[in-house]
Order: C-alpha cells, then sequence, then structure tokens
C-alpha cells in the first residue's frame, strides 16, 4: 500500500480552495478513484490544504494518472484550484512499512 499525499498552498485571501477539494472529493469518487481524504494544515502557511489517498501500488498509481486527466469533472475542478495556489501543489508518495 502507498499513501498519496498532496499539499496545497493558496495565495493569500484564497479562501475558495478547501471548497474545491471537497468538490475534487466526491469527483474521484464518482470517477472511480480510491476515496481521498481532504485535511486543513493546522500549523504552516495559512489556508494550506492537504489531500490523501490510498493506493495499492505506486504502478496502480502511475496508471492512473492518464485516466485521471481524461476525466473531465475532475480536471474542472483543478482548472478552478490551478489559480488559486501561491505555487504547484506538491506531492508526496508514502509506501508502507513491512
Amino acid at each position: 500500500m502507498i499513501q498519496v499525499r498532496r499539499v496545497y498552498t493558496p495565495k493569500p485571501g484564497r479562501g475558495e480552495l478547501a471548497n474545491h477539494l471537497k468538490d475534487l472529493q466526491g469527483a474521484t469518487i464518482e470517477g472511480g478513484f480510491p476515496p481521498l481524504s481532504v485535511y486543513r494544515r493546522v500549523f504552516g502557511p495559512h489556508g494550506t490544504m492537504v489531500t490523501q489517498q490510498e493506493w495499492s501500488s505506486i504502478a496502480d498509481y502511475e496508471a492512473s494518472r492518464a485516466e485521471v486527466r481524461r476525466t473531465a469533472a475532475i480536471t474542472e475542478i483543478f482548472d478552478r484550484i490551478y489559480p488559486l495556489l501561491a505555487s504547484t501543489h506538491v506531492t508526496e508518495v508514502y509506501e508502507e512499512a513491512g
């Protein structure tokens, strides 16, 4: 199992990020992808949001990237998210120790 975590830091005053990530949460499930958890970071830059998603393997995650980009409901939400960000999101992948 792997955990894919993405960290989104908005430009100051761009409070819509949480709502768009909640929309993404629903679109992800509707698109047939693993559920997405959405968190608000407590410490660090103000308004930073984190998503986390569990995948069975890095290969499955990598294979999904092209499919995600072909899912209009998801790409439409990212078109709303990207203009709000101070910089591109950061993707971290954690592999289960075992």
